[in-house]
Order: C-alpha cells, then structure tokens, then sequence
C-alpha cells in the first residue's frame, strides 16, 4: 500500500495560529515531518515542529511538535519549491519502506566569496589587515575618539 499525505505539507518559515488551552498564539514552522496515525491505513497526517512567533529556536522559548489538525490558521505560507516535493517523496518513501542507511554530510571546505583582485592591493596599503589584527583600524579609531575626550 501506499502511503498518501491528508492535506498539504506546509513550507518552512510558515506561520500559523493555534488556538488549544495549552498554546495560543502564533507561530513559526521550524520543521516538518509526518504522522502515521494508523498503521492499517495508507493516510499520513502533517506533523510539525513549531516556536512561537517571533522566536522561533530561541533558549528562553519552548517548541514543541503539533498536528496539521492543530492548526487554527495558516497566516503565512513559508516557501516551497521543488525540493519539498522530494523532500515529501522521500519522507513517505521512509515511513513505507524504512530508513534508508544515512550519508554523512559533506562538510563546506571552500571560501565563502571570491576576494576580487582589487582588495589585495588595498590590503597591502593598509599592513593591520595583511595577517595582522582586523580590528587595528578600528582600535586606531577608538582611540583618537578617546584622546580628544581627555583633552
């Protein structure tokens, strides 16, 4: 049998409202997922994880994991592509056939941005960014700021 989502998976960054004696209030999708409430049947329901708006995953605040049934209201749909479509693929591929065995992540090795060449020539003006201390410029600063309140 295949399994079939009831209803629509919500995107990330979703906001929705709910309405229960434990919670009121809005908040913010902070992970997906789903629910199988019956193991005879071939219906899954939405399952999220949420923070309360505007926090999100944040120390002091408590998140905790609803049902779609939960939601009082959709206030703002969070993006969705392609990518969520195999990302729900593959999740009720899981829940059917089981775990696959997991992939490590690949980890991130290279630079961020490419510096353009022109930077390397304003850095060789200024010896405090060649390897030096990053904020050289800015104690320089600070300190001429300083040296005139004392005067």
């Amino acid at each position: 049998m295949t399994l079939e989502l009831a209803g629509t998976l919500l995107g990330l960054g979703s906001v929705v409202r709910l309405d229960s004696e434990q919670h009121s209030g809005l908040f913010v999708v902070l992970a997906r997922g789903a629910f199988r409430p019956d193991n005879e049947s071939s219906e899954v329901v939405p399952r999220y994880l949420v923070g309360p708006h505007p926090y999100g995953e944040a120390p002091d605040q408590e998140t905790f994991p609803i049902l779609a049934g939960e939601v009082h209201e959709v206030v703002h749909e969070g993006y969705t592509d392609d990518a969520d479509d195999t990302f729900l693929t593959e999740l009720l591929d899981q829940m059917e056939n089981g775990r696959r065995s997991p992939t490590c992540a690949q980890q991130f090795t290279g630079s961020l941005t490419a510096i353009p060449e022109g930077h390397a020539v304003a850095a060789e003006s200024n010896p405090a960014q060649v390897g030096g201390d990053p904020f050289a410029e800015l104690r320089r600063i600070v300190d001429q700021d300083y040296q005139r309140s004392e005067s």
